[in-house]
């Protein structure tokens, strides 16, 4: 066993290392100035300790101190200096790329006397932070009506969007960084991004939506910065959360009409109804079209025709009716809506049994999210379903150096139809 963990901690010092430039931008820093309180003169050494953290700083000739690679999060502060009293600072916030400063006062004493508390407040302005920043914690996209990350961003200002789909300031997937762990999270075929995260694996999310930091690079509108969360190293901790929508039918249906898959129920009456199908709902009454209101209570359509001609031109020699019937065909399946849609979120984590304290206090964290959303007409699946696990594995080789391995796993089963949905409209 000794020869094993003379071998391993070697490898896992190499393996921090390699890894060392991805985990920038995913920490914060606490600093401040230590000052007499009766005399205003800043005072050198006095010491700044984390409280439960190896995490610390002595201040310098001029009061001054600096801890760095705080993870976010809540913490509390012990200021101790020779002569003076013992002073403890509670709930200081430390958020991802951001500065939090507690200037302190201390207390001259000539007695042993017990510690002075202190409750650190948020500043209404941050001098570091000269870009549109806000952090979002675990705690509260727990509180919000969501199930996935996207939602809870685009509750924000200047930020909308849904599913992987997310726009900051006007631009796109494509001019957006986003960053778990320090890592680059986007596609390089498409450079879309996976948000797609489980809400029980994060401990901070900060969004940057404009003035960037030299750090960063290949960014336009706006950056996503996500921190998750690690297993704790003496005791386990679970999160679960479930979501359930009993079968029901998926479409607004016209009085009278039972059967989405009824010609004339709202989805279809434009396809099929004569006075509309073959030269589209766009047309006037004078022409054979619907009036007004008809129009403006049924989708859009531009016609048989029309389609037909896009397709001729595409190569696909089809007519306007041998198109309609093709349509048909595609949409027989009959809609069961005896299937409900769910969305599952869990996760659990916690020291590794039998090797964590050989190991540096070795923890994990994993977590999971499965969705499933029933379709309006079952195709050759009748779902769309998405499921994806995280698994974070945390390990103190030294009291200031710490290695930490993230994986991300997920897939999506979907239905794709062959006609494009631009022909329809």
């Amino acid at each position: 066993m000794k020869r094993l963990k003379r071998l391993i901690v070697p490898i896992l010092i190499f393996t921090f290392m390699l890894s060392f430039p991805l985990l920038g931008g995913t920490t914060g820093k606490i600093a401040g100035i230590i000052t007499d309180k009766t005399t205003g003169e800043p005072l050198p050494g006095a010491n700044v300790i984390v409280i439960g953290t190896s995490l610390g700083a002595a201040t310098n000739i001029d009061g001054e101190y600096t801890i760095l690679e705080v993870q976010p999060g809540t913490f509390d502060l012990q200021i101790t200096s020779v002569g003076y009293k013992k002073v403890l600072v509670k709930d200081v916030k430390v958020n991802i790329d951001q500065t939090t400063r507690v200037n302190i006062d201390l207390e001259s004493q000539a007695v042993e006397v017990g510690e002075v508390v202190v409750t650190a407040e948020k500043p209404l302005i941050k001098p570091d932070v000269a870009t549109s920043v806000v952090s979002i914690t675990d705690e509260q996209i727990r509180e919000l009506p969501v199930t996935n990350v996207t939602s809870a961003l685009a509750l924000q200002a200047g930020v909308s969007g849904g599913g992987n789909y997310i726009n900051i300031r006007g631009g796109g997937p494509e001019g957006i960084l986003v960053q778990v762990n320090g890592v680059t999270l986007r596609d390089p075929r498409d450079q879309t991004v996976d948000l797609q995260l489980p809400i029980s694996s994060l401990k901070e999310v900060s969004i940057n939506r404009g003035g960037f930091n030299a750090e960063y690079g290949e960014v336009q509108s706006g950056i996503i910065n996500v921190v998750t969360r690690e297993g704790k190293k003496d005791s386990y901790s679970a999160r679960f959360q479930v979501r359930l929508n009993t079968p029901q039918a998926k479409y607004w249906l016209a009085p009278g009409i039972t059967d989405l898959n009824n010609k004339k129920s709202y989805a279809l009456r434009p396809f099929f109804d004569p006075a509309v199908c073959w030269t589209g709902t766009g047309t006037s009454v004078a022409d054979g079209g619907w009036d007004y209101y008809t129009r403006s209570k049924y989708p859009t359509f531009q016609g048989w025709d029309a389609v037909s001609q896009q397709l001729n031109a595409q190569g696909v020699n089809l007519t306007p009716t041998a198109a309609q019937r093709a349509f048909e065909y595609e949409i027989r399946k009959k809609q069961l809506n005896n299937q409900p849609d769910y969305d599952i979120d869990a996760g659990f984590g916690g020291p590794v049994p039998l090797i964590s304290n050989t190991l540096g206090n070795l923890r994990f964290y994993a977590s999971y999210k499965g969705s499933r959303t029933m379709l309006i007409w079952p195709l050759s699946r009748p779902d769309y379903k998405f499921n994806e696990g995280t698994l974070q594995i945390n390990s103190d080789i030294t009291p200031s150096m710490k290695l930490q391995f993230y994986g991300l796993y997920g897939n999506e089963l979907t239905q794709r139809a062959n006609w494009n949905s631009s022909n329809l409209e």
